[in-house]
């Protein structure tokens, strides 16, 4: 079982470096002149310093998998051909292609509330949360909330 854990410390290390790597670029990409405000104050400087963290943290928990005893870090054709079959694999699957197309889906022609609402009654039906109509209506309340919390009290649009 330790070996198990041992590779995937270090293949989620290696996928969360480039994570937070992607998150540093984007985050030194975006504007810092703004209203000409201070370097400090620039919208990235926060999602920087949290990809920097991540990297940190990301780092660790590859140096901890190298050096934690154990068999190789290699991956048999078993091994890849077992995953690939899991029944819970597809069902990531099925959740990393709902969450590509919800953020898609942002900032379209479609309003903020009715693409959350949809994204979230979406998810919840097909992993079988609730009844419809208890799944439409947490799925509609939620996404009134979000909506009403960020343009009403933090003043931040949504698209």
């Amino acid at each position: 079982m330790g070996d198990t854990f041992r590779r995937q410390d270090a293949y989620a290390g290696l996928l969360l470096c480039a994570l937070s790597l992607y998150v540093i670029v984007e985050s030194w990409r975006m504007p810092r002149d703004l209203q000409k405000w201070p370097a400090y104050a620039s919208p990235g400087v926060v999602t920087g310093l949290l990809g920097l963290g991540l990297l940190g943290m990301a780092i660790g928990l590859i140096v901890r998998a190298l050096r934690r005893p154990g068999a190789g870090l290699g991956i048999s054709l078993a091994q890849a051909r077992r995953y690939v079959t899991d029944p819970l694999t597809a069902r990531l699957l099925v959740m990393v292609l709902l969450c590509v197309a919800y953020l898609l889906s942002l900032g379209r022609q479609l309003p903020y509330t009715l693409t959350t609402t949809a994204f979230l009654a979406l998810t919840m039906l097909l992993f079988r949360a609730a009844a419809w109509w208890v799944v439409l209506l947490a799925s509609a309340a939620t996404a009134a909330a979000v909506a009403l919390v960020f343009n009403g009290v933090f003043l931040i649009p949504l698209p």
